[in-house]
């Protein structure tokens, strides 16, 4: 055994417990942001676990490598990591919700500046999503 301390180049989390407590619960917050995102159409999802991801991996390898093999995120986090791609079914809620988000907003708003604005970021949004491409499958198939 090796009393030399590990690379930093190899081993990016922080040594001091408070730090690595802050980047943990700095994770978990992101990570619960994203799951709110599937849902709610101006919380983007992906870039949530992606930032959760890099968070951990600062404060937790084990939480990190949790967040990659977890079977909602996962999938997402290395579609877009390795391909900037979108799968359908991501796509089909995504989309789903923001027409329901632009219903919501009408009934409440009506036809005002309110509801144009907005609808523009939903268009913008969904455009963005959408032109996405999907995975093409060839994506690692270990979890790390």
């Amino acid at each position: 055994m090796s009393s030399l301390p590990p690379d930093p180049a190899t081993d990016d989390r922080v040594r001091s417990p408070v730090k690595r407590a802050f980047w943990i619960v700095l994770a978990a917050l992101c990570f619960g942001i994203g799951i709110v995102g599937i849902f709610l159409p101006l919380l983007p999802a992906t870039d949530f676990m992606l930032l959760a991801v890099i968070c951990a991996s600062r404060g937790s390898k084990r939480f990190e490598r949790w967040i990659r093999r977890n079977r909602f995120a996962g999938p997402l986090i290395r579609a877009w990591e390795e391909e900037r791609a979108i799968p359908l079914p991501a796509k089909i809620i995504s989309i789903g919700m923001m027409f329901f988000s632009a219903w919501v907003i009408w009934v409440h708003t009506g036809f005002n500046w309110i509801f144009w604005a907005l609808l523009m970021v939903l268009i913008i949004v969904g455009t963005f999503v959408a032109t996405r491409p999907l995975p093409s499958g060839k994506s690692r198939l270990s979890n790390d």
